[in-house]
C-alpha cells in the first residue's frame, strides 16, 4: 500500500490569498451594516449621520452603487410604510455620494441615483414578466388550489411601486414623463387602480378611486418638470 504524505507546502494557503478572498465580503458585510442602520435612522426621522457614514462606506464601483439601491429598494418593498424614509434617504444619497468614472469611459459617470432608478425599473418590469416560468407555474398552483397568495403578494408589491415611485416624484427625483409612462403601462396590463392610486399620491387626482379612464394622458397637460429626473422606465 502507497502512503501519501502531504506536503504542508502544498497544503497551506497563503495570507495574501485569504486576505484578498475575504476582502470583497468584507466589504459587503461593511457595506450592508452601515445601510441597514442609516435606513433605520431615516425610518426614525434622522438623516444627519448620512454624510458622515457614507464616507465610511466609500463606495469604489458601480456594483456598490448596486448593492445599496437594492438594499433600499428592498426594505421599501417588502414594507411599504417606509417608503417615505427610504426616498429621504436615497435623496440624501444622492446628494453625497460622489459620481464614479463609468466602466465604458466617455463623460457620463456612475451615479447612485443611476443605480436607484435601474433596481426601480427592473422591480417594476418583473411585475408584468407574465411569461416567466416562475410566474407562470405560481398561477397554475393558485388556480389549481383556489389560493390567491401569488395575486395577492403580487398587489402588494404593486401597491409599494406605485408608493416609492410617487415618493420619488415628490422629491423630485423622478420625472412626469417617467410617471405618465408608468402610468400606461399599468392601465395598459389591467391595474388601472393602482395607476389611479399613483396619480393620487403625486396629487394629480383627488381620489384614489377617482374616475381613471384617459390616465395614461392626465400628466401630459401639465407638461414635464424641469428639475426632476428625466430618467425613464
Amino acid at each position: 500500500m502507497v502512503q501519501c504524505q502531504h506536503s504542508q507546502s502544498l497544503i497551506a494557503i497563503p495570507r495574501e490569498m485569504l486576505r484578498s478572498c475575504a476582502g470583497p465580503q468584507m466589504r459587503i458585510k461593511e457595506i450592508e451594516q452601515n445601510i441597514s442602520v442609516m435606513i433605520e435612522d431615516s425610518i426614525s426621522g434622522s438623516v444627519s449621520c448620512v454624510e458622515a457614514m457614507t464616507a465610511q462606506i466609500d463606495p469604489k464601483s458601480k456594483t456598490e452603487f448596486d448593492f445599496m439601491a437594492r438594499m433600499i429598494m428592498a426594505k421599501a418593498l417588502d414594507e411599504p410604510q417606509y417608503c417615505k424614509a427610504c426616498v429621504s434617504l436615497s435623496g440624501a444619497l444622492h446628494v453625497v455620494l460622489p459620481t464614479l468614472p463609468s466602466p465604458q469611459g466617455g463623460n457620463n459617470g456612475e451615479t447612485f441615483m443611476h443605480a436607484l432608478l435601474d433596481v426601480f425599473q427592473t422591480e417594476f418590469e418583473e411585475i408584468f414578466a407574465d411569461s416567466s416560468p416562475q410566474r407562470m407555474q405560481e398561477e397554475s398552483y393558485g388556480a389549481t388550489c383556489g389560493g390567491h397568495w401569488a395575486s395577492q403578494r403580487d398587489q402588494h408589491r404593486i401597491r409599494a411601486i406605485v408608493h416609492f415611485a410617487g415618493q420619488l416624484y415628490c422629491q423630485r427625483l423622478l420625472g412626469n414623463g417617467v410617471v405618465s409612462q408608468m402610468v400606461q403601462d399599468l392601465v395598459g396590463n389591467g391595474e388601472s387602480e393602482a395607476a389611479n392610486e399613483l396619480l393620487w399620491c403625486i396629487g394629480v387626482v383627488n381620489k384614489p378611486n377617482a374616475e381613471h379612464r384617459n390616465l395614461g394622458t392626465v400628466l401630459e397637460d401639465g407638461g414635464d418638470s424641469d428639475d426632476a429626473s428625466s430618467e425613464a422606465i
